[in-house]
């Protein structure tokens, strides 16, 4: 039955015909402003053309012959599906009652109980069968719930788990990877990423979409590691959220990922006692791009991700010049390497204090930046050094940036000297 849930105006365009739904009305009666737009017309073609016209933008069909448009006008996307139906029978086929609302004559109306669910902020399914209608929408009610802050309620986390355990029996049901990848993104660069990966593996979805990670759960460590690795990586994450609240998409996958190569390393070494992971950062960057591939993430974020997950493990030199060559060896992992590395101190015990000492050390090492050229020319290194082109001259210009760096190198002049004694100690 239709309730009406609040008198509200809409404050978009609205064409003849069409009618707001969805997401942004939840949005709205959440306090937050909505950035996409979903509308059911009679005539979705028609309608998304007078909004172009009234508005602007681009519009292109998502699906021509099920009617979707899309219309992207800056920063907002407005999405039209046709009206099957009536509007009633339109939000029960919805996912969640907070998401199945419609605006009409200045008024918010949406089924019974979901001004309640707005109220306790809660996500409660319109039905449960709906969420095989798409096997996407568990997982969407996770990022909901992390990216929102709404709670699940014990009768939704069942109805969560049961879905799970259809789609880890049914892998022909699974949703297209690309969908995938776009909801895990969007959990991933919500503040509340720890939380949302710890509710995916609660209810069994880790498994469904993640199934590289399970592994980790209640996989003991020792050493300095209190935690498990799973509960490690989690605090991996939140740690580095917490240290960089802005971390790009590469930077989380990278803690998220930075780890996995554990279970697949772990031996006893009887000489100190314990397990080691010898080799778990490289087995690791492996595993992350393979697992990156399969959801058809970009090419350069899986290489990134690897590279970071199989350079988390090195040791950054205690002298400044060093540190400086360090750096500039990595500079295309920055500042991502130093954050993560921090994070993954913080995230261990005994050794928090290495944490702080490294990214103070960054800081003091980026105040001045890193050269990201030599100071000489390979034709002019050719002519000074009496050289053929060839890989000598590359060394030799890895050689003086890398002194640049160090901070040994500051001029052409220095450059030049530095060069020359360069040759005069390597072998003929």
């Amino acid at each position: 039955m239709l309730r009406l849930v609040r008198h509200r105006d809409f404050p978009f365009y609205t064409p003849k015909g069409a009618f707001p739904v969805g997401g942004a009305l939840r949005d709205l009666l959440l306090g937050l402003r909505p950035k996409d737009l979903d509308y059911v017309a009679l005539d979705p073609e028609k309608a998304a053309q007078e909004a172009q016209g009234r508005l602007g933008g681009s519009l292109f069909p998502l699906d021509a012959a099920r009617g979707h448009y899309r219309l992207v006008v800056g920063g907002l996307t407005l999405d039209f599906t046709p009206l099957e139906g009536g509007l009633e029978d339109d939000l029960l086929r919805r996912d969640y009652r907070i998401n199945a609302l419609f605006w009409k004559g200045g008024g918010i109306f949406g089924l019974e109980g979901a001004e309640r669910d707005l109220a306790k902020r809660v996500l409660v399914p319109v039905r449960e069968e709906n969420l095989y209608e798409d096997p996407l929408r568990s997982l969407r009610g996770v990022r909901l719930a992390a990216t929102l802050g709404l709670g699940l309620p014990e009768a939704t986390r069942e109805a969560l788990r049961r879905h799970a355990r259809h789609l880890l029996a049914h892998p022909e049901a699974l949703p297209a990877r690309e969908r995938v990848r776009e909801e895990l993104a969007k959990l991933l660069l919500s503040p509340r990423a720890a939380h949302g990966l710890a509710l995916l593996e609660g209810l069994g979805l880790l498994a469904v979409y993640l199934p590289e990670l399970p592994p980790l759960v209640g996989h003991f460590q020792g050493g300095v590691h209190h935690l498990d690795a799973w509960r490690h990586t989690l605090s991996v994450l939140f740690h580095l959220l917490w240290l960089w609240p802005e971390a790009p998409l590469e930077a989380r996958l990278a803690a998220l990922y930075h780890d996995v190569g554990k279970p697949l390393t772990r031996r006893f070494d009887p000489e100190v006692g314990r397990y080691r992971f010898l080799g778990h950062a490289e087995v690791g960057a492996e595993v992350a791009r393979a697992a990156l591939s399969w959801l058809r993430f970009p090419k350069e974020v899986q290489e990134k991700v690897a590279a970071l997950v199989r350079r988390h493990m090195d040791r950054p030199p205690e002298e400044k010049g060093a540190f400086r060559r360090f750096l500039l060896k990595r500079q295309d992992l920055l500042p991502h390497l130093p954050y993560l590395m921090a994070a993954d101190r913080l995230g261990a015990k005994g050794v928090e204090g290495e944490a702080w000492e490294l990214l103070e050390r960054f800081q003091e090492a980026s105040e001045e930046p890193l050269p990201q050229r030599p100071l000489l020319s390979g034709d002019e290194v050719m002519a000074l050094l009496g050289l053929r082109p060839g890989p000598e001259v590359g060394r030799a210009l890895e050689a003086l940036l890398l002194a640049q760096a160090e901070g040994r190198v500051g001029s052409r002049e220095e450059a030049e000297a530095f060069l020359l004694y360069w040759k005069g100690g390597r072998p003929a």
